[in-house]
């Protein structure tokens, strides 16, 4: 018998989780969410594929935003591991007229064959396994041999923020309210370029783009988000910002 694949066990906090946090689909201001803006635009830069997968779709803002960024892939499939994130996920596709299949399943153990897919997005997604080394070997099996892959994650060098969050952070800390607003305990990792290209390339993947993004002010009204992203995407990328994005190809075997 397989033993089950280690982030399984987490499973009834997604759920609840998708129940609190993600109860309608949302469609997000570009302008004010900078990580929707960059992957959008990198996706638009991958397309066309034959077929997609969505990996960690969430909400499902991907499939919302397809039919504006190029043809639409013949075959769009994403998974999450909470049945109340992918009802979510299917009323954003179903609002925005685009064919997706929705699976549960975890990202550590992939019901696919190999080299299904020849364009898979991972947002967000691998920092929150148990085992993410093996989440991405599994991303590598399921992608097709010169197939693409748009992974990002939280960059463990995002030092404009921490230092803009420094004074508010230590603040909390002192008065004992540094987790206050934390409702769900999960697995929160980040990485440095190097370990997640590292990572990549040890399952099959060849690096063919990095960068970093964003900064962050918490608590930021729209328009001080607004006006932070214009400053973000007029900055050189030297490494510091809050997500690491990569682009990969699968190198054949």
């Amino acid at each position: 018998m397989t033993p089950p694949a280690p982030s399984d066990h987490l499973r009834d906090i997604y759920e609840e989780r998708g129940r609190v946090e993600y109860a309608e689909p949302v469609v997000p201001d570009p302008e004010i969410d900078r990580k929707f803006a960059v992957v959008c635009d990198e996706l638009r830069r991958l397309l066309p594929a034959r077929s997609m997968l969505d990996a960690g779709c969430g909400d499902g803002r991907y499939f919302t935003a397809l039919p504006a960024l190029g043809p639409l892939p013949g075959r769009v499939v994403g998974i999450d591991i909470a049945d109340s994130i992918l009802r979510t996920a299917r009323g954003a596709a179903t609002r925005a007229n685009v064919d997706v299949e929705l699976i549960r399943a975890n990202l550590e153990e992939l019901p696919f064959a190999d080299s299904e897919f020849d364009l898979v997005l991972c947002v967000q997604a691998i920092e929150h396994l148990l085992d993410p080394t093996r989440g991405i070997r599994e991303l590598a099996r399921v992608t097709s041999a010169g197939g693409k892959l748009l992974l990002t994650t939280d960059n463990r060098r995002m030092l404009i923020t921490k230092a803009l969050n420094a004074p508010r952070w230590a603040v909390a800390a002192l008065a004992g309210k540094r987790r206050s607003r934390v409702q769900f305990e999960f697995p929160h990792l980040a990485f440095t370029r190097g370990e997640l290209a590292r990572l990549l390339a040890d399952a099959g993947f060849a690096v063919e783009r990095v960068r970093t993004f964003r900064f962050s002010i918490l608590g930021a009204g729209a328009g001080l988000a607004r006006r932070c992203n214009q400053i973000d995407a007029r900055l050189p990328d030297v490494g510091i910002g809050d997500v690491l994005l990569v682009v990969a190809r699968r190198a054949r075997p």
